[in-house]
């Protein structure tokens, strides 16, 4: 970029027949008005991040709002269904409902859990957002999203449950856990009904 202004102007200079002096004059003007633009231009590139950034997540725009999400490692995040709300789970047994378009949380007290603290965790929510499915050590909760009420817990797992998915079409819940099982909990009257699905070794 250098190089082209240097260039243009020795053609100018050449063609106006101006002394050393002047052409000294034309070098810090140009590297002067050079340097405004490109402070221009990072002024410009700054506001549009800032703009993209508070538009996003209005809460978040200064450092100063930003607040720790948890007290320990994140382990798990979902969305809900409607793409309103994120979960969190952590290392410190907290699950925490954010408000999306403004980065806030929405202070749910959700009710006392046991959770994995060495292993990230898959969590689960249904089509309907007020129902959200979180590994607990070797059984799964389901909370109600804005009450932080449990609603029920499944237990049939021998270890630890890593993750969990729910399959909105068929209404079913698959759960994995250390014990190299997949169960696959299914809706039925009057209470949820258990399928075990047995892992077998490679090679079995």
């Amino acid at each position: 970029l250098q190089c082209i202004y240097i260039f243009r102007l020795k053609q100018h200079q050449k063609n106006l027949g101006r002394s050393s002096s002047s052409k000294s004059y034309s070098v810090q003007q140009r590297t002067g008005n050079h340097k405004k633009q490109s402070k221009g231009l990072r002024k410009s590139l700054t506001m549009v991040r800032g703009h993209t950034q508070q538009k996003v997540h209005p809460g978040m725009s200064s450092s100063q709002n930003r607040k720790t999400a948890h007290y320990g490692a994140v382990t798990g995040l979902r969305t809900t269904t409607d793409g309103m709300h994120l979960l969190s789970s952590g290392s410190d047994s907290r699950l925490r409902l954010w408000d999306i378009d403004s980065g806030c949380n929405t202070l749910v007290n959700f009710e006392a859990m046991r959770l994995q603290t060495s292993k990230p965790l898959q969590l689960a929510v249904t089509d309907d957002p007020s129902l959200v499915f979180i590994p607990c050590m070797s059984s799964i909760k389901a909370y109600n999203t804005w009450s932080g009420t449990t609603f029920q817990t499944f237990r049939g797992h021998y270890d630890h449950v890593n993750c969990c998915y729910y399959n909105s079409q068929d209404q079913e819940l698959y759960t994995g856990s250390n014990d190299r099982q997949i169960l696959v909990w299914s809706p039925s009257t009057p209470a949820l009904t258990e399928m075990r699905v047995n892992i077998l070794p490679m090679g079995v």
